[in-house]
């Protein structure tokens, strides 16, 4: 069964009012994130699906200027009271509601792959963010190890419309949307909890076969 625009916001508004602040990440988690690109103070930041707020919070203590969009009433609700000095609202990231090139930074943390139009979601990240924006987006890879064995497929949401692709997928999906790529690395966090073998097995793994990627890019020139 195909899952509706419906259908994911029950699922997310479920999930948020079960786990409140707990759904995800926590806030010391997205200090690895601003690891992989520079910011500057009195900027203005989108993050797009930002769940429970976290992320806002933390860039906002770095003198952003931030604001939140999630297609989750009950997330929405959470990340104002997480982030209070972010402007959030509920809405899709299909149908973004703000001006042409009014960012300088978008983001959009593991939640692309749920999008039941992924090129139009870009391609609405791509319209919002100025002409100098750096994007940073988060998404899991079809071709993580552990997967490929056949020891389970899917992240932690992927009982709701999860769409998983290869780097190379992605990497074609986001020049076609105009975005040219900077760089790509490893998303890191999620091993924190493992144990030190897993742990450096993670480390050695090559980035095609790695559980998410960072993708930091910008609008081609």
């Amino acid at each position: 069964m195909v899952a509706t625009e419906q259908d994911i916001k029950k699922w997310y508004d479920r999930l948020h009012a079960e786990k409140g602040q707990d759904a995800w990440r926590p806030y010391e988690a997205y200090s690895e994130v601003l690891k992989y690109f520079r910011i500057a103070k009195g900027k203005k930041l989108l993050d797009v699906g930002c769940g429970t707020g976290f992320f806002l919070k933390h860039v906002a203590s770095k003198g952003l200027d931030t604001y939140g969009v999630d297609i989750s009433e009950e997330g929405v609700k959470i990340a104002q009271v997480v982030s209070p000095d972010s402007k959030i609202k509920v809405g899709k990231g299909e149908q973004l509601d703000f001006p042409n090139e009014y960012f300088d930074y978008v983001t959009c943390n593991g939640a692309l792959e749920h999008f039941l139009d992924m090129e139009k979601g870009v391609k609405e990240m791509v319209r919002v963010a100025n002409k100098d924006a750096v994007f940073c987006i988060i998404v899991p890879n079809r071709n993580f190890l552990p997967w490929k064995l056949k020891l389970g497929k899917g992240t932690a949401q992927q009982d709701i419309n999860e769409n998983l692709l290869s780097k190379s997928e992605w990497k074609n999906l986001f020049s076609k949307m105009g975005l040219e790529i900077i760089a790509i690395y490893q998303d890191n966090w999620p091993r924190k909890n493992l144990n030190i073998i897993y742990k450096l097995i993670w480390l050695l793994l090559p980035l095609n076969y790695t559980y998410q990627f960072v993708f930091i890019m910008k609008k081609y020139d």
